[in-house]
This record gives C-alpha cells, sequence and structure tokens, in this order.
C-alpha cells in the first residue's frame, strides 16, 4: 500500500503543471499503485481571501470519490476558518502565502481549538524551491523558530511538514508533534539519511504531485536501503496512525 499527503489541484501562474484535472491526477497515481491521497486547491495559497471559494470547488469535485482525502485550507485572518475546523479532521495552513505568523496571539482562540479537535495540520513550507521563484515575486518559508515555538505552545496539535528540505525535517522532526513528508528531501540515499537523525515514525509519503515527479518521490521508498517494516511506516503505517486509524 502507498498514500500520498502532499498532492495538487488547480492551476499555478508560473509553470504550466503537467497534470491539473482529477480525473488526470487520479489516473497517474493509480498508475504509479498509490491507494489514496491527500489532496489540496492551490488557488487556496495566492487567492487568499477566496480561500473558502476554492475549497469548495475541490471539495464538490471529490466528495464522492473515496481515492482522495479533502484537505481544506485555512486561513486564519478569514471569518470561515473556524467553521471549517468544525467539520473537517485535516487542515492545510500556509502562513508565508496567507502573511501571517504562526504565533500571533490573536489566532491563539482558533488554534487552541484545533488543538482541542485533535485535527491533524498540514504546514505547508513551500510550493516551489526557492532558487526557481519568479524574481519579482518571492515568497519565503516560515522560519524554524516560527514553527518550533508554535509547536512547544500546542503539543497536542500533531504538524506535517509539507515540502521541507532535508535539513528543516532534521531540525523539526525532533519536536514531539511534528512530522514530514519527503518530498523536498534530497540526499544521498535521502531516507536512510534522514533515519540517522529522527525516528522512522516521524516520516510519510509525499510526491507533490504535480510539481514534481511522482515517480521520483516513489523511488525514494524503492532505494531506501533499510528493512521492509520501516519502509512501509513512511508508505502507509504512519499517515494512518496519525490520521486515528481511519482515513476518509
Amino acid at each position: 500500500m502507498l498514500i500520498d499527503v502532499n498532492v495538487n489541484y488547480g492551476n499555478w501562474p508560473f509553470r504550466r503543471l503537467s497534470i491539473n484535472t482529477i480525473k488526470g491526477i487520479e489516473k497517474k497515481l493509480r498508475k504509479n499503485k498509490i491507494s489514496k491521497c491527500f489532496i489540496s486547491h492551490l488557488g487556496c495559497a495566492l487567492n487568499f481571501q477566496e480561500v473558502e471559494e476554492y475549497n469548495e470547488e475541490l471539495h464538490k469535485k471529490i466528495k464522492d470519490n473515496k481515492f482522495f482525502c479533502f484537505v481544506p485550507a485555512v486561513n486564519p485572518a478569514l471569518t470561515d476558518a473556524e467553521e471549517i475546523i468544525e467539520n473537517f479532521r485535516y487542515i492545510k495552513i500556509a502562513p508565508s502565502y496567507h502573511l501571517y505568523s504562526l504565533n500571533d496571539k490573536k489566532f491563539s482562540y482558533l488554534f487552541q481549538k484545533i488543538s482541542d479537535k485533535k485535527i491533524l495540520v498540514f504546514l505547508q513550507m513551500r510550493y516551489e524551491d526557492e532558487r526557481s521563484h519568479n524574481p519579482a515575486f518571492k515568497i519565503g518559508s516560515p522560519s524554524l523558530e516560527e514553527i518550533k515555538n508554535f509547536a512547544v505552545n500546542y503539543p497536542d496539535i500533531k504538524i506535517i511538514l509539507l515540502c521541507g528540505y532535508f535539513s528543516e525535517i532534521i531540525q523539526l522532526c525532533k519536536i514531539d508533534n511534528v512530522y514530514s513528508d519527503i518530498s523536498f528531501a534530497e540526499y544521498f540515499k535521502t531516507i536512510k539519511s534522514l533515519l540517522k537523525e529522527i525516528s522512522p515514525d516521524k516520516l510519510v509519503f509525499g510526491s507533490h504531485t504535480p510539481f514534481l515527479y511522482t515517480e521520483a518521490g516513489i523511488a525514494k521508498l524503492g532505494y531506501a536501503e533499510v528493512e521492509k517494516d520501516i519502509v512501509e511506516k513512511v508508505a502507509y503505517k504512519n499517515i494512518i496512525n496519525l490520521s486515528g486509524g481511519r482515513l476518509k
């Protein structure tokens, strides 16, 4: 089994994505033996005041398709944020794209509610490698210190980093409630090298399709050179455990 926690639907203004339909995404992932995926709408990233509309568009497209787990984006500055966390078990936050700090006290009520409801939080570190950003449109990732403080302040929130670099994963995943996908982790024998520093329970599989080649992410598992049970943890067991044993 293989579960992908990092899949995107929609268009991106700075590059042409090879797949931008639900049917195309499902076909691509199933072809690569992926059993289920967590998916969000790219429109939520840059249209930060229209997050609700993009969430609704994607949710309608996939709500009857069990292949997909819908991950709505949440901008805590918008009035619909609280409604989203009342109705969904997973959310995505992208503070760099929505122009806020994770440590802003005016959002503490919302984050505490996320904590109380045991909502699994996907934290988008970036969508593209900073080196490939349009020169006129550069967005940095949240600072490691900001994320560390957030994780420590809300120890009951399980946080999954999406598109973290190798060094970021090593530093942040040493915090009890922080986990990471492997989509942007690039290193010699990536998974084996990560496991020299962090527990195998901390990693989940994410391809970042369609920004990155799905096959490239899968190859990290295929050439992991670690025990089969560890590969299985990264491939699907860890995300099932983080989801409370059930995916929807």
